[in-house]
C-alpha cells in the first residue's frame, strides 16, 4: 500500500495523540491544540448566544397591566367606572382626569377586538390620552360589551348564550347612550368631543341615528378610520365572507359564545408565538400587515406585546358576522341580518334595517387611509357622501388600519392635528 504525504502526516499526527509518549515537546503541542479546539467551541457558542440575547425581545411590564396599571405607571391618576345600559350590562369604563380644571371632555371608543388600554399601547409621547391628559383634558375611555373588561350584566350569566347575543346595533343603540350621558352627568358638562377608531365609529353613528337627541351632545366627533359601508373591504378573510350564514350557523350549532378571546388560550399563544424574539414580533407584525395594509416601518416591533394584550379582547358572534353581512350587502350600512323570518319580527321588513347616515347632525372631521384594506378609501369616499355637517377630511396616503392608534409617526403626522381640532 503506497502513502500519499498528507495522508502520511494524517496518520502521524493521529499516532502522536493516541499514545502514551511522555515527551514534553509533545504533550505541550497537544495541550495547545486541545485548547484551541475548545476556545473555537466556545467562541462559536458564544456567537451564537450573542445573537440570540440580542434577538431577545425586551419584557415590558405593561403588558401584563390593566389600563388603570397602565396609566398610573405612565404617573397619572386613574379613575374606573361601571355603567349600566338599559338592557343590563353592565361596562367599564377608565377615565384620566384632568389636572386642576379641564379644557374639555374627550371620550375614546376603541374599534373592534380591542379595549381601553388600545390608546396606551404607544409610549406617552405618542399615546393619544397621555398626549390630551398632558393638555388638561379630562379623558375618558370606553370599553365595548363583552371585553374583558365590560363582562358583566344585571341578571344574565356572561357564561350563557344568551349573553352573547348582540350585535353592533345593541353597542350603538344601548352602550354609547348610556356611556354619554353617564360621562356628562359625572362632569356636569353639556358636550363631549368623541373620538373612535374604526367600529368605535360605526356604532357612534347607530347611537346618534336611534338616539337624534345625543346630536346635540357632541361638540365634535372625530373619526379616524371610520366603520360605515364594507362594500369594499379588501383583507384576506374577505375569502369567507360568502360562507358566513353557514359558519354562523355552525358556531351556533356547537353553542360557540365568545369569539377572540384571548385570555381563554390566544395569550399563551401570542407569548410563544409573538413575544420572545424581535424575529418573531416581526413576524406578527407582518401578519398585522398582511391584514390592515402596508406601511410595514409604521408599526415598532417591541410594542407587539403591548399590541397584543390589547387585541382579541372577545366579543360575540354576531359582531364579527356583521361585518361579513355589510361586505355582501354592497354600499349599504345596515343593521344586522336575522334572515327572513327574524327580520320581519325585528324591523317589520324581510330586509334588514339601514341606517340613514344623513340623520347625524353632529358635527364630524374624518381621517382616513388610502392603504387601508378594513376601512377601504372606497368606502370611506361613500361615507363622505351621507354626512350632512362634515367639518372636513384628511387622507393619509402611507397609512393602514392600525396606524392611525399604534404608528410610530402619529403624533406628529395625526395627533397634533387632532389635538388643534379640539382646541379650536
Amino acid at each position: 500500500m503506497v502513502l500519499n504525504r498528507r495522508t502520511f502526516c494524517w496518520f502521524a499526527l493521529v499516532t502522536i495523540f493516541l499514545s502514551d509518549v511522555s515527551y514534553s515537546s509533545v504533550g505541550r503541542f497537544r495541550d495547545v491544540f486541545k485548547a484551541n479546539m475548545v476556545l473555537r467551541n466556545w467562541r462559536r457558542k458564544a456567537e451564537e448566544q450573542r445573537v440570540r440575547l440580542f434577538d431577545r425581545l425586551p419584557q415590558n411590564i405593561e403588558s401584563k397591566y390593566t389600563t388603570p396599571q397602565v396609566i398610573a405607571n405612565r404617573g397619572y391618576p386613574s379613575e374606573t367606572h361601571h355603567v349600566t345600559t338599559d338592557d343590563g350590562y353592565i361596562l367599564e369604563i377608565h377615565r384620566i382626569p384632568p389636572k386642576g380644571t379641564a379644557k374639555k371632555v374627550v371620550f375614546l371608543q376603541h374599534g373592534v377586538l380591542q379595549s381601553s388600554g388600545t390608546w396606551l399601547v404607544n409610549p406617552s409621547s405618542r399615546s393619544l390620552a397621555i398626549l390630551l391628559a398632558e393638555q388638561s383634558y379630562d379623558v375618558w375611555m370606553g370599553n365595548f360589551r363583552g371585553n374583558k373588561y365590560s363582562r358583566k350584566h344585571t341578571t344574565l350569566d356572561p357564561n350563557s348564550e344568551e349573553y352573547w347575543k348582540f350585535s353592533w346595533d345593541q353597542i350603538g343603540n344601548y352602550d354609547l347612550p348610556a356611556v354619554i350621558n353617564y360621562i356628562l352627568q359625572k362632569t356636569g358638562q353639556s358636550k363631549l368631543s368623541y373620538i373612535g377608531h374604526s367600529l368605535g365609529c360605526g356604532v357612534f353613528f347607530i347611537a346618534m341615528i336611534k338616539h337624534p337627541e345625543l346630536n346635540a351632545k357632541i361638540e365634535l366627533m372625530i373619526a379616524l378610520s371610520p366603520l360605515s359601508s364594507f362594500a369594499n373591504f379588501n383583507a384576506i378573510f374577505r375569502v369567507l365572507t360568502p360562507f358566513t350564514d353557514p359558519i354562523e350557523n355552525f358556531l351556533r350549532f356547537l353553542r360557540t359564545r365568545v369569539l377572540f378571546d384571548s385570555e381563554i388560550a390566544g395569550d399563551r399563544l401570542f407569548d410563544i408565538a409573538c413575544e420572545q424574539t424581535y424575529t418573531q414580533a416581526r413576524f406578527c407584525r407582518d401578519v398585522f400587515i398582511i391584514v390592515c395594509g402596508p406601511n410595514r416601518n409604521n408599526l415598532d416591533p417591541a410594542l407587539i406585546p403591548l399590541m397584543n394584550a390589547n387585541f382579541m379582547t372577545g366579543t360575540s358572534v354576531a359582531v364579527i358576522a356583521q361585518f361579513a353581512q355589510n361586505y355582501n350587502a354592497g354600499e349599504t350600512f345596515q343593521a344586522y341580518d336575522y334572515g327572513t323570518e327574524g327580520n320581519l319580527q325585528n324591523y317589520g321588513s324581510t330586509k334588514p334595517f339601514e341606517y340613514d347616515l344623513t340623520k347625524i347632525t353632529a358635527p364630524i372631521y374624518v381621517f382616513s387611509g388610502a392603504v387601508d384594506r378594513i376601512v377601504t378609501a372606497k368606502d370611506v369616499d361613500w361615507l363622505l357622501t351621507k354626512l350632512t355637517n362634515l367639518k372636513g377630511s384628511t387622507r393619509f396616503e402611507d397609512y393602514n388600519h392600525l396606524d392611525f392608534i399604534w404608528g410610530t409617526d402619529v403624533k406628529e403626522k395625526l395627533y397634533d392635528k387632532v389635538l388643534d381640532l379640539l382646541s379650536s
